[in-house]
């Protein structure tokens, strides 16, 4: 649909604005109606912008917008303020407002407010699915004629309820709540006691319910997942699971086949073949027999293999026929030859690196991901890391943005505007910046981590950790503000649907191939180039003081942290084709080192903007320039300690 489209059916005021509490479905309906994906998740903050889309309900051409989540309508969060100027930019639109049949309470509190804008409402009672479960029942005819206003029933994630809301757009009318003496004297304070008043004797008057006789399995784990003992058990298991999927099966089983038997075996050789048909000057390529295996993990140390072999194929390596001398066209053949399937090739390298190395491990942290994200277990997260969290100036709702930065701590970064004060947002963007790795390097560092030992991986992820608070310790000492309470709701434990895990990863899928490849391809143009101008190796000696003295790493390590200021995961996977090469050219000291550093090192250049954008160049430039060295002083230190813990 196109922008003039889109004005045209404002100027006309057929605008349909979706607005309700957080983690009621507004997304999911938004999707349901418009058939535009926005990321569906099963906590709080996950649409932090204005969406909006175009769709036909009846022949009847609509703007479809989809707001933040909010709680409440007065003008004290950035969310609530959107709201309201988009609904004062969109004078007699029609408001649909998503509620959680479960909490009636709390929707009518909002539809309080709404009434009080007077714009035409529909109200949706959603997850009523839920509802039924727990033994609630809603009169929504007499609802709806107290509010004067259509009520429909809905359950968004099974589409079903979406044409009852579709016949009731044109039915929608103002509500009619707002008692004026009540509403418009007094203080805040005074509004908020009469609309609860009033919310009470409707909620009394539609709403019952009847206890089940036992709790499902469900709301017990939900309740398991929150417990101060066996909440850190199932974190636990949670975090092996992760493990074994993304580390060992996703990094171990499926970039053993991709790299070994499609790249290694079969498309570079193809890529050869066919440059060297292209490009033609005298040279030969090395051959060599090339192992390949399939093996499935059973723990770090075992593998049960299903089958193996040898296969001799052509490799990038080259020698110049004897006696030749090339002449300027064969010289400018060799040097796009070089540049395709040479050591930095955009062929053997980068997409190599993009596509054999880092897919399959962000394709099996992107499933996990998605699924622990469907079921509702990231709030509860939040509850138990709330106390650790206060020490770092923060509460719970923190732990958030920091779960959506193993995605992308890009789009993490402008998740933070869920944080109630400046304070937080800039605490942890700082955080994200500085230590939480996206799904890319993660992945790569779980692919590093099986080749540790699991001490060394605990002390990885100890040390992270133990970084992370003492920064925001002293980060918030910074700031003479308190922090604001912890106010979270918490969804039921869900059973994840296969379709909208799907859809997530596939939408994340989509992002990395459009957004990351391109720059693997770029990081490799710009290492080529600088070998061909010998200016890698000058590199190498300006920094080998730091890399091989301080860091104590071989020379050729500094191309990982070259790389590393385009994109950290890119440094990354650097670092792991140097640690798990047939011959490793890493110690294990050297691989801890390695990791710490390069998880700890400076944000890609995307997230530095990003960062620029949310709070200002200067603090994006201060936070860049702080953790450039500190990334470089603590692997310095890690380095030190651990060759006095060899030596002793």
């Amino acid at each position: 649909m196109s922008d003039t489209t889109l004005i045209k059916a404002s100027a006309t005021g057929d605008t349909v604005v979706l607005v309700g509490n957080p983690n009621v479905g507004k997304s999911v309906l938004f999707k349901n109606l418009t058939s535009r994906y926005v990321t569906v998740s099963n906590y709080p903050g996950t649409t932090v912008e204005i969406v909006r889309a175009g769709a036909n309900f009846n022949g009847r051409r609509l703007q479809v917008i989809d707001t933040p989540g909010l709680n409440d309508l007065s003008p004290t969060s950035d969310d609530a303020c959107a709201t309201r100027d988009l609904l004062d930019e969109h004078k007699g639109c029609t408001v649909v407002q998503v509620a959680d049949a479960k909490n009636l309470r709390r929707a009518l509190l909002l539809t309080m407010q709404l009434a009080e804008v007077g714009c035409p409402l529909v109200l949706v009672l959603n997850m009523l699915d839920e509802l039924d479960e727990r033994g609630g029942k809603i009169d929504t005819c007499a609802l709806s004629k107290i509010l004067g206003v259509p009520v429909v029933s809905t359950v968004a994630t099974r589409d079903f309820g979406t044409a009852d809301l579709i016949d009731a757009l044109p039915n929608a009318s103002p509500p009619r709540l707002a008692k004026k003496p009540a509403t418009d004297t007094g203080d805040a304070y005074e509004r908020s006691c009469a609309r609860l008043e009033q919310v009470n004797e409707i909620v009394a008057r539609t709403y019952s319910i009847t206890q089940p006789g036992s709790a499902s399995l469900r709301v017990r784990l939900g309740f398991w997942a929150m417990h101060p003992v066996k909440g850190l058990a199932v974190l636990g298991l949670i975090l092996l699971a992760v493990f074994w999927f993304v580390g060992l099966f996703g990094a171990g089983t499926l970039v053993d086949v991709l790299e070994g038997m499609v790249f290694e075996q079969r498309v570079t050789p193809a890529a050869i073949q066919a440059v060297d048909a292209v490009l033609p000057f005298p040279h030969v390529h090395e051959t060599a027999a090339i192992p390949h295996s399939i093996d499935l993990p059973v723990s770090p140390f075992h593998d049960v293999t299903v089958s193996s072999g040898t296969r001799e194929t052509i490799r990038p390596a080259y020698s110049l026929s004897a006696d030749t001398s090339l002449g300027w066209l064969q010289t400018i053949l060799r040097f796009l030859h070089d540049s395709l399937i040479g050591e930095y090739g955009a062929i053997t390298m980068a997409l190599s690196y993009a596509i054999a190395i880092v897919l399959p491990i962000v394709t099996t942290f992107f499933l996990v991901f998605s699924v622990l994200e469907d079921s509702g277990y990231f709030p509860r997260m939040a509850i138990m890391v709330n106390r650790a969290f206060r020490i770092m100036g923060l509460n719970g709702k923190a732990v958030l943005p920091m779960i959506l930065g193993l995605g992308c701590d890009t789009m993490a970064t402008m998740t933070t505007r869920i944080l109630d004060t400046h304070r937080e947002r800039v605490i942890t963007t700082l955080l994200l910046a500085l230590a939480v790795p996206c799904s890319a390097q993660l992945g790569v560092l779980l692919a590093m981590m099986s080749v540790l030992s699991p001490v060394g991986a605990l002390l990885w992820i100890g040390l992270i950790v133990g970084v992370i608070l003492l920064v925001g310790w002293l980060s918030s000492r910074l700031f003479n503000s308190d922090t604001s309470d912890f106010i979270l709701e918490i969804p039921p434990l869900r059973r994840p649907q296969f379709s909208n895990v799907l859809i997530k990863t596939y939408s994340r899928l989509n992002w990395y191939l459009r957004e990351v490849i391109p720059l693997f391809v770029v990081g490799t143009a710009i290492l080529f180039l600088l070998d061909k101008l010998q200016l890698l190796r000058l590199i190498a000696r300006i920094g080998e003081p730091l890399v091989t003295g301080w860091l104590g790493l071989p020379s050729q390590m500094t191309n990982a942290f070259l790389m590393g200021f385009l994109r950290r995961d890119f440094g990354a996977v650097y670092i792991l084709d140097a640690a798990t090469a047939p011959e490793p050219l890493l110690t294990p000291l050297q691989i801890f080192v390695s990791m710490v550093t390069i998880t700890l090192f400076v944000p890609c250049i995307a997230n530095v903007l990003m960062i620029a954008n949310e709070h200002g160049s200067k603090v994006a430039l201060r936070m860049a320039g702080f953790i450039f060295p500190f990334a470089f002083l603590v692997g310095g230190i890690v380095n030190q300690v651990g060759k006095w813990l060899l030596a002793t």
